[in-house]
């Protein structure tokens, strides 16, 4: 069905907002009772990410991109030890990212998928990211005694590299996994002029929107540094949907938001906030949309115990580290919105992909 521009009528909330949707029946599915291979791979989970995290950082996959190579090749193209760099490929070989025939290393197909720059489903961006809190989760304990984070809660705009480093892994996710893709794809934008996003980061959510919806506009809102870097994002990667863009600095915590708007989209920002900041940030929604606007919510959208999705609730622990936030219940979510004057209150989740989010969408009468 069209993306309303009416009230429902009625009060009625739309059937469906997504042309491939699925109703979260399983949350309260109990997880799978883990045996020893299980807690042993959990507990050892640490020396498999940090392999991929060096192996990426050191150049190992771009150094295979073109051509195979021995230990000793490999190692003179990366400026390392030949046994040191053997032992590590052959770790990528066991982890199924790269081949080994005759003592020579070939790139597999899931590394050139996802692990070289010129592809674009890059995901190291993420996982360079990753790499750089490592020292972050070492201080888990910590945080978990104080409840404070491990780290300034600044949302990485305390250098420009660090703010860099945020954003190119948020673009580097949603580009290797399809999210913006699969939204772009099957939720119906049609009779919305103009889209917010809200605290947008790189663009790419809306950069895909404005591919498929070729007659609506956007604006991006994020911090100053956050902004910089997406306007060189956009500027490199989508010149032909830049002139329907308009990038605007705030902090949605301090300032209201730009409006009126058709539509207004949020992506991993509630997590990232307190339950104070999330209340009054509804109610900044709702004032900057236009009659009938519709906002629409992604994040890990947690059920009652706040133990499923499993994604969310090993997540909030990064958000422990990091934030003053943690992932939220949809009922959680529900009040806010209806405290501030939203409507047809629902959640739909994404389905056929490997996605851990779910969508909550709501109306302003």
């Amino acid at each position: 069905m069209p993306f309303p521009t009416a009230e429902p009528e009625s009060g009625r909330c739309p059937a469906s907002d997504l042309s491939n949707v699925l109703p979260f029946d399983d949350k309260n599915a109990p997880p799978p009772r883990p045996g020893f291979a299980e807690i042993a791979a959990m507990a050892a989970g640490h020396a498999e990410a940090r392999a991929l995290q060096t192996a990426l950082k050191l150049g190992v996959f771009e150094a295979l991109a073109s051509n195979d190579a021995s230990a000793d090749a490999l190692a003179h193209a990366l400026g390392c030890d030949t046994r040191a760099t053997a032992l590590l490929a052959n770790a990528m070989v066991a982890m199924g990212l790269l081949a080994k025939s005759a003592g020579r290393f070939r790139l597999g197909e899931p590394a050139r998928r996802y692990l070289l720059r010129s592809s674009p489903e890059y995901l190291g961006g993420m996982i360079l990211f990753d790499e750089a809190l490592w020292n972050v989760w070492g201080r888990l304990e910590e945080s978990v005694r104080s409840g404070e984070p491990a780290r300034p809660p600044d949302m990485f705009q305390g250098t420009r590299e660090e703010t860099f480093r945020f954003i190119n892994a948020m673009d580097s996710l949603v580009r290797a996994r399809g999210d913006a893709r699969y939204l772009a794809d099957n939720l119906d934008l049609g009779g919305v002029g103009t889209i917010m996003d809200v605290g947008g980061g790189p663009g790419t959510y809306v950069a895909a929107m404005l591919r498929r919806w070729t007659g609506m506009r956007a604006v991006i809102c994020d911090l100053p540094a956050t902004v910089a870097v997406a306007r060189k994002i956009l500027a490199e990667r989508e010149p032909d949907v830049m002139d329907r863009i308009e990038l605007v600095e705030l902090d949605y915590r301090r300032d209201e938001l730009p409006g009126p708007c058709d539509a207004l989209f949020m992506s991993n920002i509630i997590h990232s906030e307190p339950p104070e900041t999330n209340r009054m940030l509804m109610g900044k929604c709702f004032r900057a949309l236009a009659a009938s606007g519709r906002v629409i919510i992604k994040d890990h959208i947690m059920n009652a115990d706040m133990t499923e999705p499993r994604a969310g609730a090993i997540f909030s622990l990064y958000l422990l580290l990091t934030t003053h936030g943690r992932d939220y219940s949809f009922d959680e979510v529900r009040r806010w919105l209806e405290d501030a004057g939203f409507a047809c209150v629902r959640e739909l989740a994404m389905k056929d992909g490997p996605f851990t989010s779910s969508l909550v969408i709501a109306e302003k009468p």
